[in-house]
């Protein structure tokens, strides 16, 4: 083999090292932000996990996400699994955070709900089948309010 084609290889080698290293570090403007109204979601989620947490609710998980919707938290309370909605809205027009849980959302949380406890017992060292229920937690200006059993799945 000659110098030159040599040469031409290990060029090309190296060429190829350095795009395999590129792509493994993220560029800082990659980083995925949130938006104003995802940011106020994220918080109300947090005041309501530190209002759960204090009425004597442990958070086993927040934001789980599958294919069939998102659970905002999940919790475990006097021996019950609870899947959590929380809802925000900074004011009552429109019937507020309350009634923005409507039908069909209740629809997709309890898809999502029945699709996680597939695998939630052995990923959370759960009884095989808790007892689980459905709470909201509705938060209104300044004013937070839980509501337990708020649907039942048929």
């Amino acid at each position: 083999m000659s110098q030159f084609a040599f040469d031409v290889a290990r060029r090309a080698q190296q060429k190829a090292i350095r795009r395999r290293r590129a792509k493994t570090v993220l560029p800082r403007q990659c980083v995925p932000r949130l938006s104003a109204q995802q940011q106020r979601g994220r918080a109300a989620e947090q005041r309501a996990a530190r209002y759960l947490t204090a009425q004597g609710v442990q958070i086993l998980a927040q934001n789980l996400h599958t294919r069939l919707g998102e659970i905002d938290l999940l919790a475990w309370h006097h021996h019950t699994l609870l899947f959590i909605e929380v809802r925000s809205r900074r004011s009552s027009r429109f019937g507020g955070a309350i009634a923005s849980v409507d039908r069909n959302k209740q629809e997709k949380l309890i898809r999502a709900a029945q699709y996680l406890l597939n695998t939630l017992p052995t990923q959370l060292a759960l009884p095989a089948c808790p007892p689980c229920r459905f709470d909201v937690v509705a938060i209104q200006g300044e004013t937070i309010t839980w509501i337990r059993h708020a649907f039942v799945s048929e």
